[in-house]
């Protein structure tokens, strides 16, 4: 029976694989076994479970990475162009046009700690969420929990607030703040008014950021998505939890995991 299977398998291979080197054909199933090889040493050795629609993100978002580095070309795809557009890649007039774009999240320098939160609002309930992560990319602690506002930005304010006094109570100076809202950037490094409910939240922000050595950025949404997973859970919640990398749930340790390998999230252009 086994040996039947491993026949029919690499006959299917060979009906696959084509004479033309680099070509997409014969790139996808080295990718594919790759990563359901990697996911399977995850299940047996890390208890992650594996993922069908994973392995596939893993295989297109490497596809689009080798792509934009120059290492894909267009001709990869000869008679296969239509084959690009499952890849978000476009031919037109011969030449293959990215339509998305490679978004990272990147470790801070040693001696420091990374600080990324969101905030999320579903139209009847508000949550906060964030993380704090090493030089390593591993977690340190993460949260999740409700807030009392009524609308994204403040939702945004109050995991800011909760995560930088988290740090401040853990004993950590050196910090990197990254948070996906820019008009929360603005509120914290410029002078400019808001509101009265977020005022003394605000305030209460930069009284925490003025006793550290920090710094302050804006990453687009995608590349937030462990924060992102987080606040979305706190919608849920009636009270703060703090989670370690035991405790942390299965599906944001895999967003965990994906960050400190330096895979790219999609961001459609």
């Amino acid at each position: 029976m086994v040996d039947g299977y491993y026949a029919s398998f690499t006959t299917k291979i060979r009906d696959w694989i084509i004479p033309i080197k680099g070509h997409i054909r014969n790139i996808i199933p080295v990718f594919i076994c790759w990563y359901l090889w990697a996911s399977r040493n995850d299940s047996k050795h890390n208890n992650i479970r594996m993922d069908a629609m994973n392995i596939i993100s893993k295989v297109k978002n490497k596809v689009i990475q080798l792509y934009n580095a120059n290492l894909i070309k267009p001709i990869s795809f000869k008679n296969h162009y239509n084959a690009a557009s499952a890849f978000g890649l476009v031919f037109s007039n011969r030449k293959i046009q990215s339509r998305e774009k490679l978004i990272y999240w990147k470790r801070p320098v040693i001696d420091y700690f990374k600080l990324n939160t969101d905030g999320s609002y579903n139209s009847v309930t508000a949550g906060c969420g964030g993380i704090i992560r090493d030089h390593n990319g591993k977690i340190v602690v993460a949260f999740a929990g409700p807030s009392s506002g009524t609308n994204a930005i403040t939702a945004e304010i109050d995991s800011l607030n909760f995560g930088v006094k988290l740090c401040l109570s853990l004993g950590f100076i050196n910090i990197w703040v990254e948070v996906d809202a820019l008009l929360l950037i603005h509120y914290i490094s410029g002078n400019s008014s808001y509101n009265p409910t977020n005022f003394y939240k605000i305030r209460e922000i930069k009284l925490a950021l003025s006793g550290m050595n920090y710094s302050i950025s804006h990453i687009l949404r995608e590349g937030n998505a462990v924060a992102d997973a987080l606040a979305k859970m706190g919608c849920n919640l009636d009270c703060f939890y703090h989670f370690n990398d035991a405790s942390i749930p299965r599906n944001i340790e895999g967003l965990i995991n994906l960050d400190r390998m330096g895979l790219p999230y999609m961001r459609s252009c």
